[in-house]
């Protein structure tokens, strides 16, 4: 993986607002409609708009020069179509200044902050990180799906320092499925990799297989491929101690007619 590749990918993901991305959800403070308290920026905004909830995120740390300033973000209202709950997401922009300062929101296209289902949807910026929404641009709830349990079963795999990775049931989601037996149906396939050797070398490289359960799904973008082959970059962050702030890498995932995703390249993006 060279580094044009890796910003490559950087420069084609979407920005939340003006290039920015939200902060870890601890360091934000989300709003609901119905809060109390509401800071005035965040009342007017939803005055003007049918946001469900605003995210604040402070930029520095209090007594840092940027202190002051903070990244918003408008949020709709939670869905649940199947196995996944979703909701849009898009940045805002505070213009003007003093009493004349305002949200705005600028045309751009939205992300879909998408999650697993449990037992109904999990909360947005709840403490769970199982169930953690993620940040999505053109991708299907299928494909979300797919993604998932691929990088599930994948991490679970070098976690518990297995040889091959992963062997999944087929189903609607892009799961491999053999031929089918005369006068039967197809037949799930044997264990095949869905992780390539390189990539599975250069993720242990850069985690250790002790530590990548630990590794937070961030952020998902459909990135340039065919109309045959679908590609995708998954953004990840992995707590690290000798760091001021998580560790941050991206995994490269392929999606070709009638073969399952695969990860097929991993390298960090600091």
């Amino acid at each position: 993986m060279t580094v044009t590749v890796v910003l490559l990918t950087l420069l084609l993901a979407p920005a939340a607002s003006d290039g920015a991305q939200a902060p870890p959800a601890a360091t934000c403070q989300s709003f609901s409609r119905d809060a109390e308290n509401l800071p005035p920026l965040v009342r007017e905004w939803f005055a003007q708009s049918a946001d469900e909830r605003v995210l604040v995120c402070p930029q520095g740390a209090a007594g840092a020069p940027e202190a002051d300033a903070a990244l918003y973000f408008g949020e709709g209202a939670v869905t649940q179509h199947g196995e996944v709950c979703s909701y849009r997401s898009h940045g805002l922009t505070l213009v003007g200044s003093g009493d004349a300062a305002r949200l705005h929101r600028y045309e751009r296209n939205e992300a879909l902050d998408m999650a697993l289902a449990g037992i109904g949807c999990p909360r947005p910026h709840g403490a769970s990180v199982a169930a953690a929404y993620v940040e999505t641009y053109d991708v299907t709830p299928a494909a979300f799906i797919g993604i998932m349990r691929l990088w599930s079963a994948a991490t679970a795999a070098i976690a518990a320092d297995k040889e091959h990775c992963c062997a999944m049931p087929a189903d609607a989601h892009g799961s491999a499925s053999g031929a089918a037996h005369p006068g039967g149906a197809a037949q799930p396939r044997a264990a095949e990799s869905r992780i390539t050797p390189e990539a599975r070398a250069r993720l242990e490289a850069e985690i250790d297989p002790a530590h990548v359960g630990a590794a937070s799904v961030t952020r998902i973008v459909r990135i340039p491929g065919s109309v045959l082959r679908h590609r995708y970059a998954l953004f990840l962050t992995v707590p690290d101690a000798t760091r001021d702030s998580p560790a941050a890498y991206v995994a490269y995932i392929d999606k070709s007619v009638r073969r399952p995703y695969e990860i097929t390249d991993f390298a960090e993006t600091n």
